[in-house]
């Protein structure tokens, strides 16, 4: 049976992806079998078949093959490890379901076999959601106001990764080469009151970026957290209306220790200003998660400082590096690899060759001063032969 197209049909789909995994299991079969030679287990083309076949295929308990569904949205890698709150169920109770059979996390998923490394992942930009599949390049320039601007780090890791998760590899790298503690002007994906706090301290980097606004302003217009007193010595919090928090409890958010302020029940349902704070109807008391003391207070004060206009002017020199996005995209082709066997070491190499040749071709256009050569006379247009055709 052949297809030159994927089949219509729900059905015939899942009827076709079950006949390409039973060719694929009869290839396993007939190469891990005892009679086999040893080294064709070994071969590249059989480990990524092997690898793609577990992450698509399961047996179920009589036996039959089946294709995996895919994940949910609410099946997180942050939540596995985290228990509900407000409930008896442990962490292991359906988050992920273990009955169920899904498909490995992006990071682990091989989408071609021409590249097993190569990832999907998708990103939410201004123009719109983006969705490839490859890896994800770091560059880094200066942004002297004397001299050409020049790139001076290439860091690429797999598409699915963050930025963020990137920045302390730059900041090793930087600090190998000597471009340390200058300031690193950064945009929001690289910005958080941990990586600001990360990079002084490990690093002596100052990290220059906007810090997310707090995501519950919207559905909260009376109060936000800037609004509450944070009394580090005692662990509480005070409401703008004067009510005072127990003492915060030390918790987990994503992974990061945070500070479960919980106020009162009773409190919260007695003030005026209720549906303003707490954002609910259900009498629930207000719940504030605060990082540790240098973290909140290096977000309250970059949250202050990012709406003037001085800090607005600092940070307006990062948008040069949307033009070398552009440049090392579009004129030099950083997007499509050139190598057969890709990877992620020599997609690398790649980068940093387009980086190499993107600084060629800017210095070769800068001179030292008292040294730029005349620039010949340009040539007279069509029209302006014309125009002087007829002037004549």
């Amino acid at each position: 049976m052949r297809y030159d197209r994927l089949p219509r049909g729900q059905g015939a789909l899942i009827a076709w992806v079950l006949r390409v995994g039973e060719d694929g299991l009869h290839i396993l079969r007939a190469v891990y079998h005892d009679d086999a030679p040893p080294g064709l287990r070994e071969l590249r083309s059989v480990q990524v078949l092997r690898q793609v076949w577990v992450q698509q295929y399961w047996h179920d308990e009589a036996g039959q093959l089946c294709w995996r569904a895919a994940k949910s949205t609410r099946d997180r890698a942050s939540r596995r490890a985290t228990g509900q709150r407000n409930t008896g169920k442990s962490s292991a109770d359906g988050r992920p379901d273990p009955a169920s059979a899904r498909e490995p996390w992006s990071t682990m998923e091989i989408v071609t076999p021409h590249d097993p490394e190569a990832r999907y992942s998708q990103k939410v930009t201004a123009a719109g959601q983006r969705d490839w599949i490859g890896y994800r390049d770091h560059q880094t320039e200066t942004c002297d106001e004397l001299g050409p601007n020049v790139i001076v780090q290439v860091v690429t890791r797999p598409a699915p990764q963050q930025d963020i998760d990137a920045l302390d590899d730059i900041h090793q790298q930087l600090t190998r080469q000597g471009f340390q503690p200058l300031e690193h002007v950064v945009d929001g994906g690289y910005v958080t009151p941990d990586s600001i706090h990360q990079a002084a301290m490990t690093w002596d980097i100052p990290l220059l970026g906007p810090v997310r606004a707090d995501p519950q302003a919207a559905q909260r217009p009376g109060f936000t957290k800037e609004d509450f007193r944070i009394d580090w010595d005692n662990r509480t919090l005070t409401c703008p209306n004067g009510i005072t928090s127990p003492p915060w409890k030390p918790t987990l958010g994503d992974g990061h220790p945070r500070l479960s302020v919980l106020f009162p029940r009773k409190a919260c349902r007695e003030c005026e200003d209720r549906l303003k704070c707490t954002g609910n109807v259900e009498g629930k008391g207000r719940h504030i998660l605060l990082p540790p003391e240098p973290q909140q207070k290096i977000q309250s004060r970059i949250r202050k400082d990012q709406k003037t206009s001085d800090w607005q002017r600092r940070h307006a020199i990062r948008a040069g590096c949307e033009a070398t996005v552009s440049e090392t995209v579009h004129a030099h082709g950083l997007r499509h690899c050139r190598y057969r066997y890709r990877g992620l070491a020599k997609t690398h190499v790649q980068h940093v060759l387009t980086a190499a040749g993107t600084n060629v071709v800017r210095l070769s256009d800068c001179f030292p001063p008292g040294t730029t050569p005349a620039s010949p006379p340009r040539p007279p247009s069509h029209f302006q032969r014309l125009c002087q055709r007829l002037t004549a």
